[in-house]
């Protein structure tokens, strides 16, 4: 009986390993691992696959427009001093959002706070808000050279100047340049004509002009 197993199991060794059923050979590095180890290797490396690519792909985020480009939006922070040439000056920081409706133009709203001295008139704090519209005459890639200007309504707490109203219109206009600082950030720099008037809707309107130098920053959204 021995010698009959020791037969048969003689000719198993001697069948060729394409006959065997799970006949592929996997070697790392000197070692051959036994069959059945070999076979669950293959079928956890077929699985990984599969899992790999029926895994759903990663939408890379969507790049933010460039600056100034056609339906893009932007927020934007400035504060600047002015003066009249006539022992007065002004102080204005505000913030606001705008929207290029075409490449190169754009529709801005800013909130602000606003300070004066005037001659005959104590330092008096005020807030408001303003429409401006921005055009970026030359655009370049790191910088561009624009015209912005439009009209707000502030409310101070004394009158301004001394006799007009609290509330007055604050009309501007001016030319700046914005400079890349990085891929998204811009810096602003520029010099604006401030009105401070209430528009003749008051007893007495003196109405008050000052050059104000700024500078800020934007960054789209």
């Amino acid at each position: 009986m021995a010698h009959l197993l020791t037969c048969l199991l003689g000719c198993f060794l001697a069948l060729p390993a394409s006959a065997a059923p799970t006949a592929v050979k996997l070697h790392m590095g000197s070692t051959n691992l036994p069959l059945e180890i070999q076979g669950l290797v293959l079928a956890g490396a077929q699985e990984a696959t599969q899992d790999a690519e029926d895994a759903p792909a990663v939408e890379a985020a969507e790049p933010l427009p460039a600056y100034g480009a056609q339906s893009s939006t932007a927020w934007w922070f400035e504060c600047g001093v002015g003066t009249n040439f006539n022992e007065g000056w002004s102080a204005v920081g505000g913030i606001g959002v705008e929207w290029y409706p075409v490449e190169g133009f754009a529709l801005g709203v800013r909130a602000d706070g606003i300070g004066v001295e005037l001659e005959d008139t104590a330092t008096t704090a005020g807030g408001g808000v303003a429409l401006l519209l921005r055009w970026h005459v030359i655009k370049r890639t790191d910088w561009s050279l624009y015209l912005d200007g439009g009209c707000g309504l502030a409310y101070f707490s004394s009158r301004v100047p001394s006799g007009a109203t609290r509330l007055n219109f604050t009309p501007q206009l001016g030319i700046g340049c914005s400079i890349a600082c990085g891929d998204q950030l811009r810096l602003l720099a520029g010099v604006r004509w401030f009105h401070i008037s209430n528009g003749q809707t008051g007893d007495s309107n003196p109405g008050v002009d000052m050059l104000n130098g700024y500078i800020g920053f934007t960054m789209p959204f």
